[in-house]
């Protein structure tokens, strides 16, 4: 079974909730993504040459001129990430930035990026900004790169609500995962509550479930590292009108159900799952009303929720590691896509149930 095949057969399977149109976070209306990829190599002053090999993604989750919150949320499991914004959210429970993935250090430049853009645009609120940071130093030479701002406000410009690029792409272009090729994924799905339809979409920063054993060691791949601890990040977007302890419980929950092989391969790896509604937008134009008006699902259809978010999260993931692109970075380290037999192995892993 080649890689076409192997798509082929992800796509064919039929979960209980049907895909989105795009099969992308981007089906729920009013998000956009987007990636900036940066792939050069560089040479120093006394001719040391280095790889850089990272970018950013990013998540618009509503039109960003207009002043407004969404209800938000973010559960971090194991979490060793820099999440900016993350007490803010935790305690008032809204989102009214652009989401950014990042690498590590680059985290405080996007976070200043963010500011900037909401200046730019006259916005008098655009506070926390939420940023959350990966270490893709496997590939990349984080210590030789510093992004320009302008580069930064150029992909909050050209993200679109178009299909999004999956693969070796914006952050994903130094992950690994699985010990192979990791990468960004992204998938949606349709629920149906009282006759109404809605989306939920996610995209899946895959950079988890690797373990140095004799094959890493051999072709050179972090063999002068210990074991350390990767990370998954999930960013979902919903149309559902959704409060936030309902949110609370989603995130966790889609957390909780990951396969075995998302969150055991490695005890070092950590997930961080952030999840907002687009539904129940509240506008801040003239400070806000003195009292809001919102809608909620019943607590009945949560379970639902959680299932259709994890077929997506399933898929994301598969599709961040199928759709990657071979890539060789520093100290000429080189990752390969995941071979086809390998591949057909490691999908079976994701049907067993978390018991």
């Amino acid at each position: 079974m080649n890689r076409k095949q192997i798509l082929k057969l992800l796509g064919e399977k039929r979960g209980e909730f049907e895909r989105g149109l795009k099969n992308s976070i981007t089906d729920v209306k009013g998000v956009k993504a987007g990636h900036l990829t940066i792939n050069k190599d560089l040479q120093g002053s006394t001719g040391e040459k280095t790889s850089i090999r990272t970018g950013l993604t990013a998540v618009i989750p509503c039109e960003m001129k207009e002043e407004k919150r969404l209800f938000a949320g973010c559960f971090p499991f194991r979490s060793k990430n820099e999440i900016t914004g993350y007490e803010v959210t935790e305690d008032f429970c809204y989102l009214n930035s652009p989401i950014v993935i990042s690498n590590s250090y680059n985290v405080g430049r996007v976070y200043n990026a963010i500011l900037s853009y909401g200046f730019s645009l006259g916005r008098t609120e655009i506070w926390p900004p939420i940023v959350l940071g990966m270490d893709d130093s496997c590939l990349n030479d984080m210590n030789r790169f510093s992004m320009d701002e302008k580069q930064i406000l150029q992909l909050f410009h050209d993200s679109s609500s178009e299909s999004v690029e999956e693969g070796s792409v914006g952050i994903g272009l130094g992950l690994r995962a699985f010990n192979w090729k990791g990468g960004v994924g992204t998938s949606s799905r349709v629920l149906t509550s009282d006759g109404e339809q809605y989306s939920l979409g996610v995209l899946a920063a895959s950079n988890h479930g690797n373990k140095i054993d004799s094959k890493i060691k051999k072709s050179g791949v972090n063999s002068d590292s210990k074991a350390e601890g990767g990370s998954l990040i999930l960013i979902f977007a919903v149309d559902l009108p959704l409060v936030p302890f309902q949110i609370k419980q989603i995130t966790s929950s889609i957390v909780v159900s990951l396969p075995p092989v998302n969150i055991l391969n490695n005890f070092s790896d950590s997930v961080t799952c952030f999840l907002f509604s687009t539904a129940n937008a509240m506008s801040m134009e003239n400070e806000g009303p003195l009292v809001f008006d919102y809608s909620l699902v019943n607590d009945s259809v949560l379970e639902r929720i959680v299932k259709a978010g994890a077929e997506a999260v399933n898929e994301a993931i598969c599709r961040s590691f199928l759709l990657s692109a071979p890539v060789q970075g520093r100290l000429g380290r080189k990752i390969e896509t995941i071979p086809e037999k390998e591949a057909e192995k490691l999908l079976r892993e994701f049907e067993r149930p978390n018991k």
